[in-house]
């Protein structure tokens, strides 16, 4: 039986849910498909950035993404003098984060799990509104 587990979604222009989702679904759930399957082409590089002051809350994206995101900041900044929104900020670790992310819980095993009331308070401040 697959797993369920509850996780907050930060998207494109602070669009934010909070939802379930399968933790095999995980990798599509980040990318944005909401199809039974990635395509074929797609790069996956799954990046965990741990929250600070948290042992278990983590943030999850794509790198592949990530750097597409910046990319298309840096051709926005440079031709339009338009800045891209940041989804993330963790100023604790210098970090920025243009793509979609995932907040949940990671046990010890490296296994995501479902987020818990408390949770929500250690890691909100860091997504954009």
């Amino acid at each position: 039986m697959k797993k369920n587990i509850l996780i907050v979604a930060q998207a494109f222009y602070g669009n934010r849910t909070t939802t379930e989702i399968c933790e095999d679904d995980m990798d599509r759930f980040i990318l944005g498909y909401l199809t039974a399957s990635l395509p074929i082409d797609e790069k996956i590089d799954r990046s965990i950035i741990h929250i600070p002051g948290s042992d278990n809350i983590v943030f999850v994206y794509n790198k592949y993404e990530e750097e597409n995101s910046r990319e298309l900041r840096d051709r926005f900044l440079e031709k339009d003098n338009w800045e891209m929104k940041p989804l993330a900020a963790i100023p604790e670790m210098d970090l920025v984060l243009y793509s979609r992310c995932i907040a949940c819980r990671m046990n010890a095993n490296g296994g995501f799990e479902s987020l818990e009331d408390e949770d929500f308070s250690k890691f909100m401040h860091y997504l954009s509104l």
